[in-house]
């Protein structure tokens, strides 16, 4: 039975009974950390004060304690924040509570920092006792002094969506209808099924929170990061705010092509999670390109009220970043909507470290031994929290000894413990891994590869019923599944387990002819990669004696668009010389396959394949005759001189043909570049970064003073950069009087959710994880001097 079912069944059996804001939520479990960071949090968002930890919660029972900074740079604060959090679920505030911070209370009165004094706590608070410490502290001094306990915390939490936002772990106290109307939670349920019982391990970082002020911003945010830095978590957490709004759709996508198919404009309210969106191990050039046609409909699509958050890891969209050049989205260009997931604090390394040890699986034993040793590997420089997820769990820790060395290697040099794990396995958990990286990581029974089971199952020996059988033993630790039945898809439950599998088939040249058999033409194009090819990040090399065996599998290329430019991208910079020899005395039509454009003509994977083939000798007359003219279109019409840099390139033009291309440059483009500029500045997107749209033109006269030009034409290239900076003035000034007209208009974080508390106003600016500054608002406040939750 479905999720789904299973609510509709319950709803079925049992009265409706209505949530109120005074439910009960489990406050006294979240600890003294979080529940510190949930009042800075509330303060901010709620309260609309500005806050500072002045001092820490300490596990052994000192409050924290929040200070109010004053109006202007270095004033002094004006109020102070006392959270007092307590582990016992009964336990009401007394009077007494308030005791021992009367004379710290009384020090800052005399200061003058405390002329607003907040309580905040989770234990329950009665009008009586309220009223009595009001007294209490107005008799010292303070003349504004305020008491908010469990209630008031409960309220804020359930109406304010951006507070939740903050501090996902409020999801983890209790059920989900707790929190959110009723009629949000089966699509939140479903989200949140794999994430619930880790958010008590979650802790909310800077880039947690940088995500949340981009994505309110921008309307997208990319998340960058090495595998185990956390994206997936900030992903699946900020999608799983958005999914609270019953108006709006999740949509958990694995490439651009999914968001072009799956987007209506018609359809606002949509939020896209594309987890590696430039390719998962490798970067794909197939997705590349999508998104250079996709990035001008993701932003009509976030005018539409759409939102997206996409991941990478670093070195997939670096590459991906230099072969998108202008086309990519300003925001990602300049760095505004793009958040560094692995820039961790030595003090948010140690509460995520902490976290996964106490809330994990481990044994009490075991947690007591490695407890000494935390601290030097918190400060381990490469520190990953999915690998501090691992060391909570015993299925990756079974041969790892308590001791600090072994700890401090096992957090320096994760993939290395991971293969032993993986090698540790049943054979035939084994072989199910292996059936699922065949499949690119994600295996679907309905359409699943026959020949790659066949594959697997001839490699392993263990029949494909045992396999698939297999699966549900892996779940949680190694795979995870969406959806049911027979449209169950299975997938790593988390990257590096594929990481892990090809560093162990590089040990093992046995396994990669059956592999290289059974595993899909598009996994062999964008996983895997020819002995002698160079070195590519994460690719699987498949050696040289299995040369003929890569070379029919890729001659069986289905003549598709896409594929064919996965096919020219392997056969331009994955393959051997003697791979691309062999295919093109095998094959020679293959060449002649359409493939996309490139916004610059020197990435054509299709291009650079040729420039190969013509320099082994075999390219056709005709195609190299059509690869010049395309060459020749490229410098004369679209000023794009990329390919000379590329000796290969240039072959393609034959020696006569290219001094004349020289001589049409200088003659006949450069005196008319200035109508080029202008024209390029009438058709401008006035979103992107205003000098991006010139690329082309500053690198084309670049490289024209590059060569030897006379006088006049020095002076026209002059001409022509004093013209691009008036351009890119004039295009700064049309986008500011455009957003002056139109100020007000954007959406916030809360167009995705229902019931925010906050008002739209400026996002917070956020300079450190526990010293944050927020914008002031005019708020109505309610008769204690606060503004209520709403």
């Amino acid at each position: 039975m479905t999720i789904a079912q299973d609510i509709l069944e319950t709803a079925k059996r049992t009265h409706r009974v209505a949530v109120g804001p005074w439910s009960d939520l489990a406050l006294h479990t979240i600890g003294w950390r979080a529940f510190q960071d949930l009042c800075s949090q509330l303060c901010e968002v709620i309260l609309k004060r500005p806050v500072e930890i002045f001092r820490e919660a300490q596990d052994g029972g000192q409050d924290a304690v929040l200070l109010i900074p004053g109006n202007g740079a270095g004033a002094a604060p004006i109020g102070t924040v006392q959270v007092k959090h307590s582990s016992d679920a009964a336990r009401a505030l007394r009077p007494g509570d308030i005791a021992a911070e009367i004379e710290n209370v009384t020090r800052l009165v005399a200061e003058g920092q405390a002329d607003t004094y907040i309580f905040m706590t989770n234990m329950s608070v009665d009008a009586p006792v309220a009223l009595e410490i009001r007294k209490r502290l107005r008799a010292i001094g303070v003349r504004k002094p305020h008491i908010l306990g469990r209630q008031y915390v409960i309220r804020s939490i359930r109406s304010s969506a951006r507070l939740r936002a903050m501090v996902p772990q409020v999801y983890g106290l209790g059920d989900l209808t707790v929190i959110l109307d009723e009629r949000m939670t089966q699509q939140s349920r479903a989200l949140l099924e794999h994430w619930v019982p880790k958010l008590k391990k979650y802790v909310p970082t800077r880039a947690h929170r940088e995500a949340v002020k981009a994505i309110t911003e921008h309307g997208f945010v990319l998340l960058l990061g090495n595998p185990s830095s956390g994206k997936s978590a900030i992903g699946a957490i900020l999608s799983t705010i958005a999914s609270e709004n019953p108006d709006s759709t999740v949509l958990i996508l694995t490439s651009p092509r999914d968001f072009e198919q799956g987007w209506n404009p018609n359809d606002p309210g949509r939020f896209f999670w594309i987890d590696d969106a430039f390719g998962p191990n490798v970067v794909r050039e197939d997705y590349v390109q999508d998104w250079a046609s996709a990035f001008p409909k993701l932003r009509a699509a976030v005018a539409h009220g759409n939102r997206f958050l996409l991941t990478s890891r670093k070195h997939i969209y670096e590459a991906a970043r230099l072969r998108l050049g202008q086309r990519n989205l300003a925001e990602f260009t300049n760095g505004s909507a793009v958040v560094d997931v692995g820039a961790l604090s030595m003090a948010e390394k140690a509460q995520i470290l902490y976290n996964h040890i106490n809330y994990g699986s481990q044994s009490q034993s075991w947690k007591s031994s490695v407890k000494p040793h935390l601290s030097a590997v918190a400060t381990v420089e490469a520190f990953l929290p999915g690998i501090a997820e691992r060391l909570g769990d015993p299925n990756f820790t079974k041969s790892l000894a308590p001791r600090e060395a072994s700890l401090v290697q096992f957090m320096k040099e994760p993939r290395e413990h991971l293969v032993d794990t993986i090698n540790a396995l049943d054979e035939t958990l084994r072989a199910a891994l292996m059936l699922v990286y065949v499949h690119r990581g994600a295996f679907n029974l309905e359409t699943a590869d026959g020949p790659a089971i066949e594959a697997v199952a001839e490699l392993t020996g263990i029949g494909r019923s045992r396999i698939l059988d297999s699966f549900t033993e892996l779940m949680g630790s190694f795979l995870k599944a969406s959806g049911t039945g027979q449209a169950t898809v299975w997938s790593f439950a988390h990257p590096t387990i594929a990481d892990a599998l090809t560093e162990i088939l590089r040990e093992k040249p046995h396994m990669m002819a059956a592999l290289l058999r059974g595993a899909t033409v598009d996994t062999i194009l964008t996983g895997f990669m020819s002995e002698g090819a160079g070195a590519i990040q994460d690719a699987l090399s498949i050696p040289t004696n299995l040369n003929e065996t890569l070379v029919a599998r890729l001659a069986e290329t289905p003549d598709e668009t896409h594929l064919n430019w996965s096919l020219f991208s392997f056969l331009s910079w994955r393959a051997s010389d003697r791979v691309v020899e062999r295919i093109a005395e095998l094959k020679p039509d293959l060449f002649e396959r359409k493939a996309w454009v490139t916004d610059y003509i020197v990435d054509s994977p299709k291009l650079t394949a040729h420039a190969r083939v013509h320099r082994l000798g075999l390219l056709t007359d005709d195609l190299r005759e059509s690869d010049a003219v395309a060459l020749e279109d490229a410098a004369l019409n679209e000023l794009d001189l990329s390919f000379l840099d590329s000796e290969e390139m240039l072959a393609l033009i034959p020696p006569q043909r290219l001094v004349r291309l020289g001589m049409g440059l200088r003659t006949r483009k450069l005196p008319d570049i200035e109508e080029r500029i202008i024209e390029i500045a009438d058709r401008a997107d006035l979103d992107g970064d205003p000098e991006s749209h010139f690329e082309k033109v500053i690198d084309a006269i670049n490289r024209l003073e590059d060569m030897e030009i006379d006088s006049n034409g020095k002076m026209l290239i002059e001409d022509a950069r004093t013209k691009i900076k008036t351009s890119v003035k004039n295009l700064i000034e049309r986008k500011e009087q455009r957003d002056n007209e139109s100020e007000g208009d954007e959406s916030d974080w809360s167009h995705l959710v229902t019931n925010s508390a906050t008002p739209k106003s400026a996002p917070a600016k956020i300079n450190d994880p526990r010293a944050r500054s927020i914008s002031k608002t005019s708020t109505k406040l309610d008769s204690n001097g606060l503004p209520p939750p709403a």
